[in-house]
């Protein structure tokens, strides 16, 4: 008879599956909300978190619904042996019956992306969104996309689906996860797949916009709408929003972009570690470039202002690693805020009559426009930005913005 308990393995929560001498074990880490203390809150006798343990109500209950899924499994199938309960939901996402536990191999592109999605969501700091978009997306555009087999997959049928992508917006997108999918499967024994089915077709020989000239210059506020933001009002700004702290602290964020050239993902890992005699050095997180930003007086204000209202030592009042660790979405915490400063500039940006939503980010692009209209060399603002030069002479400060067209103007004017 199988039977189903919680012990540990490997110093570990495991639900172990046990027939006689055979024992199987599926950790249940990545479940557990707030890193309990297992060695002093888990109560063996009980199977269960003691009430003083984080989230414990939580916690019990995950467990015991994890507990219930094999529970369910012996009930229905008591010829199964205790392997064959541990492998059962394991076998069935890769295409193996309950019946024929040594059946096909997985090979419909549906059911492995909806595997590896699974598998990401498991993953400590997931962040499966991508790939559930992709599936998202592919159900509703490709007719057949349900019956689409791995075994089926050559440059033809990679041209066809390509053109299909090339029919919808986010081409360059969805063509990424799809390929990173392939890779995905390409490297897992219990696909029958392998990258060399499709030789050497590439996504991005389809791409609609693959020779199209950008015309789309970057999302700056112009010297003017600058001006008017560094000098607001913060007691009357957006008085619609009844918490002022929380605004400020908007405001506050914003112009440390501006004087520092980080992203909103930079801003808000910061800490008072990585300040060092006058400047603040850090691997920037989209490019792991190390980078040294000089501290202005305004930056200082800002830091001395939110000094001992933060935890875990960052700058911003924001992040509490504890309370990230409830989340399984990988940067909870940031993803939320930014989207709430986000709303909230959109406010901002009708106010100071943008062409677009104002967001975030644009607080990067202005700060390395401004800073090259002033006069700052490229190679120092690729540095300090913590980007290449050839990226900010594609993507940040291509020659379009109206400072530059004036002295082209003036400049043949006065000759």
């Amino acid at each position: 008879m199988v039977k189903l308990n919680y012990a540990f393995k490997n110093g570990n929560l495991s639900l172990r599956i046990s027939e006689k001498k055979e024992r199987y074990y599926k950790s249940v880490k990545s479940l557990l909300l707030g890193n309990p203390n297992i060695a002093k809150h888990w109560d063996e006798s009980k199977q269960r978190f003691t009430n003083n343990a984080v989230n414990c109500a939580e916690n019990n209950k995950r467990l015991e619904a994890f507990k219930e899924q094999f529970a369910k499994v012996a009930r229905e199938h008591p010829e199964y042996s205790a392997k064959q309960i541990s492998d059962y939901y394991e076998n069935k996402r890769n295409g193996i019956s309950g019946d024929n536990l040594n059946a096909n191999q997985c090979d419909l592109v549906e059911e492995y992306l909806q595997i590896v999605i699974e598998r990401e969501k498991a993953k400590s700091g997931c962040n499966f969104e991508t790939y559930a978009k992709l599936l998202s997306k592919c159900r509703k555009i490709m007719p057949e996309f349900s019956t689409l087999t791995f075994s089926s997959l050559n440059c033809d049928k990679c041209i066809q689906i390509a053109k299909i992508f090339a029919k919808y917006n986010g081409y360059k997108g969805t063509s990424k996860s799809f390929r990173n999918l392939l890779g995905k499967a390409s490297n897992d024994n219990n696909v029958t797949f392998s990258l060399t089915q499709i030789g050497d077709f590439k996504f991005a020989h389809y791409n609609p916009k693959r020779d199209q000239v950008e015309t789309k210059s970057p999302d700056v506020l112009n010297p003017r709408q600058l001006k008017r933001f560094l000098s607001l009002d913060i007691e009357k700004l957006t008085p619609t929003y009844k918490d002022r702290k929380t605004v400020e602290l908007y405001y506050d964020f914003c112009v440390f972009m501006l004087h520092s050239f980080f992203a909103p993902c930079d801003v808000i890992k910061l800490k008072h570690s990585d300040i060092k005699k006058g400047e603040i050095k850090v691997k920037r997180k989209k490019t792991h470039q190390a980078v040294s930003v000089p501290i202005s007086d305004k930056m200082e204000q800002i830091i001395s202002k939110y000094k001992g209202h933060s935890t875990d030592g960052y700058i911003f009042p924001i992040m509490n690693d504890n309370k990230a660790k409830e989340y399984i979405t990988q940067d909870y915490l940031f993803k939320k805020f930014r989207e709430k400063l986000n709303i909230w500039l959109k406010a901002v940006g009708r106010m100071l009559k943008t062409e677009f939503d104002l967001y975030a980010y644009v607080f990067r692009h202005t700060a390395i426009t401004t800073a090259l209209d002033k006069g700052l060399s490229t190679s120092y603002v690729a540095s300090t930005a913590g980007t290449s030069i050839e990226m900010i002479q594609e993507h940040y400060y291509n020659g379009n913005n109206s400072v530059n067209h004036e002295r082209i103007k003036s400049m043949y004017n006065n000759l």
